[in-house]
């Protein structure tokens, strides 16, 4: 683990700031090995230094789990890091949401959708969709909501507006993972009102998007075109936020 190593770390660059005080103020310079000594401690000393810098203010903390099943391209909110999609299980689409915490502490998230008014189903009559769920520090994971896709659009490819949001109740806490997702566009939300309901919601199609970007959305073929109205989003964590 990261952490016993940087411990390490410490330890060494300690021990040997000691005993090149030593080597060079205390023993004589006809001490068996001396300018050994003299030499390789500052040699140690920033070597270790230089490692324990980087350890402490580059490396990352934890493994880019988003990128791994998303590829390069994937935005961000202020923290949380996500990219929506639409995937096949068979015959049943499904609209997901792969995200990861950038941080240590919670965010509640909200990720809104503006689809085309003809476009896959969640329920009949709902377009506007937001994406409201919790992820614990470091979290990645995943929201499915099953879909279903008119016969005419399969195979298409739908431009969707894209805005997002994020919250951290306790702040942001450490920064585990460097690497951010491009910005996206942003929507109001008032966290310190009504509690915080976690879901997928329809939401009004007045909602103002404040600088939505555009999503390409890629309708798989072959599966359900309509929706049985039993269908229900689940939220999967696929990896905890411990360090790597």
């Amino acid at each position: 683990m990261h952490e016993t190593r940087n411990f390490c770390l410490v330890i060494m660059l300690i021990a040997s700031v000691i005993w090149a005080t030593v080597a060079w103020f205390i023993l004589g310079s006809d001490s068996p090995f001396i300018w050994y000594q003299r030499v390789a401690l500052p040699a140690i000393i920033l070597i270790s230094a230089a490692w324990l810098i980087y350890a402490l203010k580059f490396e990352q903390k934890l493994h880019d789990h988003l990128k791994e099943v998303v590829g390069d391209i994937y935005y961000d909110a202020d923290g949380l890091s996500f990219m929506p999609m639409i995937r096949a299980r068979g015959t049943q689409a499904e609209l997901s949401v792969y995200y990861q915490n950038r941080f240590e502490n919670p965010v509640d998230a909200i990720v809104h959708l503006r689809p085309p008014e003809e476009c896959f189903i969640i329920r009949p009559g709902m377009r506007d969709v937001h994406f409201a769920f919790n992820a614990k520090g470091g979290a990645f994971g995943v929201i499915h909501q099953p879909i279903a896709i008119p016969e005419h659009l399969q195979g298409e490819l739908i431009n969707v507006l894209l805005a997002a949001a994020s919250w951290y109740p306790r702040s942001h806490g450490s920064r585990l993972l460097r690497h951010a997702g491009l910005p996206c566009g942003a929507l109001l939300v008032d966290w310190g009102g009504a509690a915080f309901r976690t879901g997928v919601h329809e939401v009004s199609g007045e909602i103002e998007l404040i600088n939505p970007v555009t999503l390409h959305l890629s309708m798989p073929a072959g599966v359900n075109s309509t929706i049985t109205g039993n269908e229900i989003w689940t939220q999967e964590q696929l990896a905890a936020g411990t360090s790597a």
